[in-house]
């Protein structure tokens, strides 16, 4: 699966979660939503700077435990 693909079933599935579960999971599953969207825009190349700094401080993460080498990108 594509990561367009992924982010577009993710972002379909956790707001169908907000429409059937309610509000005992609203607040993860707008996570979920802000996360992925925010994904989408930077994928997109309409990311604000908002998306931009999150997307760097995930990626800062991941090179620190040592998920992604240096100078790699998750989302690219």
């Amino acid at each position: 699966m594509d990561l367009d693909t992924l982010i577009e079933q993710k972002l379909n599935e956790y707001a169908q979660k907000i429409v059937e579960a309610g509000s005992k999971v609203d607040e993860h599953a707008f996570g979920e939503l802000m996360f992925y969207m925010a994904l989408r825009r930077i994928i997109s190349g309409k990311a604000t700077m908002q998306d931009a700094g999150l997307m760097d401080a995930i990626n800062d993460t991941l090179q620190q435990l040592g998920v992604l080498e240096p100078g790699k990108a998750f989302y690219k």
